[in-house]
């Protein structure tokens, strides 16, 4: 990249790093899901509380859930962007406006808000696919869809990645 230092969109953001894997599981008639052992024990003491909001990759609803611990630094970090581009409000109204605060109850459901479920067609079969400090949460047929796209482009994706690891030695 001729010298060139790739910037972070967001800045130096400290969040969480504890979920991986991939989880099938079922929403049930009103719109809870049993959130998986193997992330549970992941959570921090004491950290029942999430945000789940709107996600969107390459025309394709999902949602997003973090902890609310690592939602508040998001949030706090998007405040300090400028206010009046255009760019910024357009993410703040998509992605920040959707979030809404769920906590797991005592039987380990997390209740997914009826409008985050009708914006990503959540219906009874989903998958929740750890991402460090989020999780995202599919339908399940769009996650096959999204899994067999990623697969053709794999090879590029790899070498891309790897350049940026690269960069980020330099």
């Amino acid at each position: 990249m001729d010298g060139e230092r790739r910037r972070p969109i967001l800045g130096t953001v400290r969040m969480t790093k504890l979920f991986r894997g991939r989880f099938d599981c079922r929403v049930d008639q009103k719109g809870r899901i049993i959130f998986p052992s193997t992330l549970r024990d992941a959570l921090p003491q004491n950290s029942l509380d999430f945000v789940v909001t709107n996600g969107l990759s390459s025309q394709k609803k999902f949602l997003d859930i973090y902890l609310k611990s690592d939602w508040d630094k998001l949030e706090d970090k998007i405040s300090q962007m400028p206010s009046l581009n255009k760019n910024v409000q357009i993410y703040q109204r998509f992605y920040l406006s959707g979030g809404q605060g769920c906590s797991l109850d005592g039987q380990n459901r997390l209740n997914l808000p009826l409008n985050l479920r009708k914006y990503a067609d959540v219906q009874s079969d989903v998958v929740l696919v750890g991402m460090g400090h989020k999780i995202e949460l599919w339908p399940s047929q769009l996650w096959e869809q999204v899994q067999e796209d990623m697969a053709k482009e794999f090879d590029s994706v790899l070498a891309n990645v790897a350049d940026l690891e690269m960069d980020m030695v330099i």
